[in-house]
Order: C-alpha cells, then structure tokens, then sequence
C-alpha cells in the first residue's frame, strides 16, 4: 500500500507542480491565474490536454510548441519534476497508514504548494504574493480544526502555535526595522516576514527559532552561489526561497534536530 500511494503521490506532484509553475507564470506577468486557458508563450494559442500533460509533452514535442514551433523553456519540465520530487520528499518523511499521518502529509503538502509558488515568484519578481500567504494560512485554519475535532491536538496546542506565528513575525518585524535604521536601507520585504509568520504556524516555536538560523545559512549559500553563477545578478537578493526551502526542510526534519539539540541539555 505504501507504494502504490507513493506512486500516486508521484504522479499527483507532477501534476499540482505543472499548475504551480502555470500559477506563478501567470503571477509574475499580472495574468488572472483562475480564468483563462492555458496558452503557449510565443503564439497565445490555447493549448489542448494533450499538450499539458506534464514532462511528457514537453519530451513528445522536444521541447517546441507543436503549434508555432517556438523553443519552450525547460523551466516547465523541471519545475514539474521538481515538485514531484518535494511531494516525494514529504511523502517519506511524514506519511504513514493512520488518520494523523496523513492529515499532516496533505496540510504540509499544501504548504509545500504555497511555498513552491512563493519561491518561483519572488525568484522572477522580487515579491512574495500576499494571495499566497493567505492561502497558506486558510489551509493552516482548515486542516487544524479537523486535527482539533479529530482529538490530534488539543486547543492548547492551537493557541501556542498561533502565538508563535505572532511572535515570529514580531522579531522579524523589529530586527528588519533596526537592520533598516542601521544599514540606511530595506534589509527585508514586508513579505518575507509575513512568510516568517505563516511558517510559525505550522512549525511553533522551537520551529520558528531553527527556521531563522536555517533561512540565513540557506541565504547565504544561495546569495554566495548567486554571485559567483550568475555575474550580472542586481544586487537585490530575493530572500524568500531560502525561507521556503527551510521550512520545507524543516517539515520533514524539524522534530528530529529539535530532539538532537535538546539532547544536550538532557
């Protein structure tokens, strides 16, 4: 059973990550994401099912509108495949045959979702889309009432992961307000502290402190790669994936290194 659910994990990631991609695009240009018909870039002709069936289509075609014959970037096979692979991920991590299980591997998997559109469009824009978090934070709203009417957690665990998104945001906000005085510009976007906050939710508070250390690493590594990779970069840095990766990351591995440090002190 587990594999077969994997599999079908597999496949449903490869899916939701080829509307992900779309959303994003579609985000980043200022395009409505609900209406409309899929297109292609080059001609805006509406394309068919069969031409969105992720991965496949884009090798069926070797890569080109079957329309116009124009090249389609290889952003949409990898992103695809990418987000199966993060579905995956998840699904190793966190998934098993009892109802808390997988209650928690569909809430973290939407997160995942938010987090992915999040990271593509703030890479491209330089914006993290308030539409994003809010959704994040519906879901959030949704699957923990049915974990509080299931008995998964109690109302004590709600009202402390609440206050740590609270508190989260509030540290971000203050230390961005003294970094803004200090270096006489804007060290952080409203909108990566509002993800801060969005994270503590689901993570509460021993979360929320590794998830701070883990996005600055992350930042660092991928700000430091950034520069050496590509020489034209601005120097604008879209800190926003590195907060998503971690709280990924942290999905899967936050009890564990909770755990591991707490070990020390035990």
């Amino acid at each position: 059973m587990l594999i077969y659910y994997g599999v079908l994990t597999a496949v449903f990631g490869l899916v939701f990550g080829s509307f992900l991609n779309c959303t994003a695009m579609r985000i980043a240009r200022g395009e409505d994401f609900v209406k409309g018909r899929s297109h292609c870039m080059s001609c805006s002709h509406e394309l068919a099912a069969t031409d969105l069936i992720p991965v496949f289509s884009y090798l069926i075609h070797k890569g080109r509108c079957k329309y116009c014959g124009a090249k389609v970037s290889v952003r949409y096979p990898i992103t695809e495949l990418f987000f199966m692979t993060l579905s995956l991920g998840l699904y190793i991590g966190i998934f098993d045959l009892n109802l808390g299980a997988a209650i928690s591997f569909f809430k973290y998997w939407f997160l995942t979702g938010c987090l992915f559109v999040i990271a593509l469009t703030d890479l491209e824009t330089f914006e993290i889309p308030d539409g994003t978090l809010i959704t994040g934070a519906v879901s959030w709203i949704i699957f923990t009432a049915a974990e509080f009417l299931l008995g998964i957690h109690d109302i004590k665990w709600v009202l402390h992961h609440l206050l740590a998104g609270v508190i989260i945001g509030a540290v971000m906000l203050l230390i961005s307000v003294v970094m803004d005085k200090v270096l006489g510009r804007d060290s952080m976007g409203g909108g990566d502290i509002k993800l801060f906050s969005l994270l503590g939710l689901y993570l509460g508070y021993a979360g929320s402190y590794e998830l701070v250390l883990l996005s600055c690493i992350i930042g660092l590594l991928f700000a430091g790669a950034r520069k050496i990779f590509i020489k034209t970069a601005s120097k604008e840095f879209p800190f926003g994936p590195s907060i998503a990766l971690s709280g990924y990351l942290l999905m899967i591995f936050g009890d564990m290194l909770t755990n591991w440090y707490l070990g020390f002190f035990m």
